[in-house]
């Protein structure tokens, strides 16, 4: 067993050292082990694409619950109290926007992830293996979504404490 997982790990591992962008042709060395391990392989991918939905489905919650509770509450506030900030109500509209690309980022990964899951790695190693890095491509793809994500709730973060500041002075 800790053998076929560190075959499996070893072909994620060097698909990970290549550029996701373009197709790799791999040895013959590579395929056979591809090729082998197959059945391994197609498990992880499985456990990955469970692990990965429910990740999914509990970001974007969170995501959700941050723009509708927090975001889109706070900016009808203070709109309403005569006090409307432009910087809040265009994190609320770059929030929602990349709340939405990241949703579908997240389906374009698991359309591709089912792909490669349907793809035969026993017969054909190195078409399975260019899928593989299609998928990595993907994920990487939902990663930087993720990061912008958090880099507007930090800047929404920095906006509410400066309102927080100018209705506490008074102003």
């Amino acid at each position: 067993m800790r053998k076929t997982f560190a075959i499996v790990s070893a072909v994620i591992l060097v698909a990970s050292a290549v550029n996701p962008v373009c197709a790799q042709t791999i040895s013959d060395e590579q395929q056979g082990l591809i090729s082998s391990n197959c059945a391994s392989i197609k498990l992880q991918l499985q456990n990955v694409e469970r692990l990965g939905s429910k990740s999914r489905q509990h970001l974007g919650a969170q995501y959700e619950s941050v723009l509708t509770n927090l975001i889109i509450n706070l900016n009808l506030r203070l709109v309403k109290n005569n006090r409307a900030n432009a910087e809040i109500a265009e994190q609320q509209i770059k929030l929602s926007s990349e709340r939405d690309t990241f949703k579908s980022k997240f389906t374009d990964y698991s359309r591709e992830l089912e792909s490669l899951k349907n793809t035969d790695c026993k017969s054909d190693p190195q078409h399975f293996y260019n899928k593989l890095l299609s998928v990595r491509a993907k994920r990487s793809e939902i990663s930087d979504s993720m990061k912008r994500l958090r880099e507007i709730i930090g800047e929404h973060r920095a906006s509410v404490e400066k309102v927080r500041e100018e209705l506490k002075n008074g102003q």
